[in-house]
C-alpha cells in the first residue's frame, strides 16, 4: 500500500470511531457513516457521497423529532442569529475539533446553550490561490444534543488547508421557554 494510501487509511480509521479522540460523540451521522468505510477500495467522491446520505437521513430523523415534541415550523420559521462571542466560544470548547478529509469538512457541534438551537455554522478557509473564502452548513442541534455540520467539495489541494480552516461564526434561534426538547 502506498504511504497516501495508509495515510487515507488511517484518517477513515479516525473518522469511523476506530481510534476515538477524548471527547468523540457518536452523532447520527457518524453512526450511519463508519458501517460505510469498509471497503478498501472506496474513493473520495464515495465518501463524499455516503457524508451527504448519512446527513440527509440524520436530517429527516432530527426533522421527525421537532414533529413530535411540537416545534418543527417553528424551527423551520426562525431566521438564525449570529451568536455572540462568549455563547460561540462555549460551544467551540464543547464541541471537538473539526475534521477535514475527502475534501469535505465535519464539525460535531455539543450545543450547550440551554436555550437556543444551533441552526448553521459558517467556517473561513482558503481557496487553491491562497483566498480567504466562507462557507456555511446547516443543520439543527437542540439543547443538550450533538449533531454534525456537513460541508463538500472543500479543497484540500494545498497542505495549509487543513490549518487554515477555522469556524467564523455560529447561528442559532432562540426558544421559547419550555420549548427545547428533553435530551435522551
Amino acid at each position: 500500500m502506498s504511504r497516501s494510501g495508509l495515510i487515507l487509511a488511517g484518517a477513515l480509521v479516525t473518522f469511523a470511531g476506530g481510534i476515538a479522540p477524548a471527547r468523540a460523540i457518536e452523532t447520527c451521522f457518524h453512526m450511519c457513516l463508519k458501517g460505510k468505510l469498509v471497503s478498501p477500495n472506496i474513493d473520495d467522491q464515495t465518501i463524499r457521497d455516503d457524508m451527504q446520505a448519512c446527513k440527509a437521513r440524520c436530517d429527516e430523523e432530527q426533522k421527525a423529532q421537532l414533529e413530535s415534541d411540537g416545534i418543527a415550523e417553528k424551527v423551520a420559521a426562525c431566521v438564525p442569529e449570529k451568536l455572540p462571542d462568549a455563547e460561540m466560544k462555549k460551544v467551540r470548547s464543547a464541541s471537538p475539533s473539526i475534521v477535514a478529509f475527502a475534501n469535505a469538512f465535519t464539525w460535531d457541534v455539543n450545543n450547550v446553550l440551554t436555550d437556543k438551537i444551533i441552526r448553521q455554522v459558517e467556517i473561513t478557509t482558503q481557496n487553491l490561490s491562497l483566498e480567504d473564502i466562507t462557507m456555511s452548513a446547516g443543520g439543527t442541534v437542540e439543547p443538550g444534543q450533538s449533531g454534525t455540520f456537513l460541508i463538500r467539495y472543500i479543497a484540500d489541494g494545498y497542505p495549509s488547508m487543513r490549518v487554515t480552516t477555522r469556524v467564523k461564526a455560529i447561528y442559532a434561534c432562540a426558544l421559547e421557554p419550555g420549548a427545547a426538547s428533553k435530551p435522551d
